[in-house]
């Protein structure tokens, strides 16, 4: 047995699970954001140079075979959660369905009862009202953008990937230079601020996803080197492989490799955008939108290739596993642990994975959903693909394969039966809580009507109803803008109106007023709350409404 692994099996054997004292293992988790499966050399990129990743690949075992649900906020709960995306109400990345359940135990949650640190440094994208922050979700250390992407409507106003502003345990704090050089800055401050305690450290990068501002050095490098493509994406890419080799450099610097568990994983597929075989746009539940690249580094683990199926949904129950910590029971995925020490034997045998997402407020059984085994894909519960032999689902076997169809659709109704209700997985803002005085609303999370998300959505028509709970009965002071605080700007509109429940408050506005404030008492419970701003037939709703108990 080599000394590497004999160590890390010395500590997990000597770790109680209420120990804050016996060192269980440190787990790096480094999370890209929109990065195909093909976006790195080692997966044949032709023009994206990766030799940080390429370098970890082969300390690794590497999942060939992992997919993830096809949509930011939906991955990032089965991550945290260890559970299908919709038994925490999440279906979308909009639209009030894009906040996890507060009833829904976290990772992170887990962590910390069993002496862990916990940090999170990037995009959260899972709510942003009180009780749906990291900090409310098993996060000590947070360092985030809003929103689901840098610059979207609900991040800091006029927000980029350079000199990025970000939010850090609850305040504003600008930064200089590229937003992924000053995450992984953080993140490593934090590691080694946490070196003599068990960590969870979650980077969570807001690269890939668009806007592809690349750091303006490397692109212009790469354009004078006479590289072709979204230049600006492929130098986001070769800037994430050089803070992964901070990163890595950094464990080794201050010892901690031989303790530590580090993961690298994109949350969705992209279609298999820049692969060798051309981008393939079949829809939500193929192949191509939910594949991912999943990389996981255990001391003392022979590095491989695993062929067998896995997901994201896995994730949860294999940190655990290695932790030493029980999985709650009604975790959906399965550990990868035997997989990954190489005992294949006591994975199952007849994997099955069921990923769905609505991509909508509602689920509709069957919709968008792809049953998976190492050979098969049923989707949408009548289509039927050979993966084994036909990797680019371009033929439906289903007629030819009717007792695969049935036994994969008994499985479905399984999982689909097992759902709660979806109108019980809505999340509501709690408005008046003593752990947070004051609370923003955005748009992005209107549960009906528009669905505004980006910046561009500004000054267009549209409204909508948010979902809240008012905690305690008292008097509120609302104050409905157009813009968000840090911008100031005047909303231009004359008239303002506010119903919550069956309370209204309506008043005339100055035309360069940048906000409207109404005073309402109201009574515990749950309401609809919805601001109109202007008079006709399309007044708007109020993006950002702050809400404060007297």
């Amino acid at each position: 047995m080599n000394s590497r692994f004999f160590h890390f099996l010395l500590t997990l054997c000597l770790a109680t699970p209420h120990s804050s004292t016996a060192r269980t293992p440190n787990v790096v988790y480094i999370l890209s954001d929109n990065q195909s499966y093909y976006e790195m050399s080692c997966h044949g990129h032709a023009q994206i140079m990766t030799p940080h990743i390429d370098r970890f690949a082969k300390q690794s075992v590497e999942f060939t075979h992992f997919y993830a649900p096809p949509y930011c906020s939906p991955s990032r709960s089965v991550i945290l959660t260890g559970q299908h995306a919709m038994r925490s109400g999440v279906f979308t990345t909009i639209a009030g369905r894009s906040i996890m359940h507060r009833d829904r135990t976290t990772l992170p949650d887990i962590l910390k009862k069993h002496g862990y640190s916990t940090g999170i440094f990037g995009k959260w994208h899972l709510g942003f009202s009180y009780p749906h922050r990291p900090k409310d979700r098993g996060f000590d250390e947070v360092f985030i953008h809003r929103g689901g992407g840098v610059g979207q409507m609900e991040d800091y106003y006029g927000n980029s990937h350079y000199d990025t502003t970000f939010i850090h345990n609850d305040k504003v704090t600008p930064s200089k230079g590229f937003s992924t050089d000053t995450l992984f800055d953080r993140a490593m401050d934090y590691v080694e601020a946490k070196k003599d305690q068990p960590f969870f450290c979650f980077v969570s990068t807001p690269v890939t996803h668009s806007p592809h501002h690349g750091p303006k050095d490397l692109v212009a490098e790469l354009k004078s080197a006479g590289i072709e493509g979204d230049l600006g994406l492929f130098a986001q890419v070769q800037n994430l492989d050089t803070n992964i080799g901070r990163m890595l450099d950094k464990l080794d610097a201050l010892g901690l490799s031989e303790n530590t568990i580090v993961i690298y994983a994109s949350d969705q597929g992209m279609n298999d955008r820049g692969a060798p075989h051309g981008g393939n746009r079949l829809g939500i539940p193929y192949d191509p939108a939910q594949h991912v690249p999943f990389f996981i580094r255990v001391p003392g683990a022979k590095p491989q290739v695993c062929e067998r199926l896995a997901g994201m949904i896995d994730f949860f129950p294999t940190v655990l596993d290695f932790c030493g910590i029980e999985t709650p029971k009604n975790s959906d995925g399965v550990s990868l642990k035997p997989l990954v020490l190489g005992k294949a034997s006591e994975y199952p045998q007849d994997r099955t994975l069921i990923i769905q997402c609505p991509r909508g407020r509602l689920a509709s059984k069957w919709k968008n959903s792809s049953v998976k085994t190492d050979r098969w894909r049923l989707i949408d519960g009548e289509k039927l693909y050979d993966i084994k032999a036909d990797p680019r689902q371009k033929i439906d076997v289903a007629s030819a394969h009717r007792e695969v169809v049935k036994q994969l659709r008994v499985t479905y109704e399984s999982y689909w039966a097992s759902l709660p209700d979806q109108a019980t997985t809505l999340s509501r803002h709690l408005i008046g809580a003593k752990e947070c005085p004051e609370v923003m609303l955005n748009g992005m999370d209107w549960y009906a009507g528009g669905s505004p998300w980006a910046s561009s959505h500004f000054g267009k028509p549209g409204n909508g109803k948010w979902a809240v709970s008012i905690v305690a009965d008292g008097r509120y002071e609302f104050e409905c803008r157009h813009f968000p605080r840090e911008a100031d700007k005047a909303m231009k509109k004359t008239h303002a109106k506010i119903q919550i429940g069956n309370i209204i408050g309506e008043m005339d506005i100055a035309g360069d007023a940048t906000s409207a404030r109404f005073e309402l008492d109201l009574k515990a419970g749950d309401y609809d709350l919805q601001t109109w701003l202007g008079k006709g037939e399309k007044p708007m709703g109020a993006l950002f409404v702050y809400v404060l108990k007297q």
